[in-house]
């Protein structure tokens, strides 16, 4: 049976919006240097036309994709994601994650 692909997508909302550029400099680069993560992407909202099924509200996101569940259940205890959580927690007053299977 093939491993099953994950894409693990974050998407954070920051207390303050004056901390968005040192959050995406700083903070969100750590989570693609974990050893299991395959690729990495991290963004902001898109300027995309406003309608009622897309949601801009966030400040940051960011993507990653893992060759298997248990590569997505290693980096949840990757020193690497451990110390992110740590030292950035404070900025964020929300964090949504949408796992997807492939």
């Amino acid at each position: 049976m093939p491993k099953q692909k994950i894409i693990h997508q974050v998407y954070f909302w920051l207390h303050q919006e004056s901390d968005i550029k040192e959050f995406l400099t700083d903070a969100v680069p750590m989570l693609g240097r974990c050893k299991d993560v395959i690729q990495f992407y991290q963004g902001v909202p898109a300027s995309t036309e406003k309608r009622e099924v897309v949601d801009h509200s966030f400040h940051a996101s960011c993507t990653l994709f893992f060759d298997s569940l248990e590569g997505q259940a290693a980096y949840q205890h990757d020193p690497i994601h451990l110390e992110f959580i740590a030292r950035y927690s404070k900025f964020w007053k929300t964090v949504k994650v949408y796992d997807i299977a492939l």
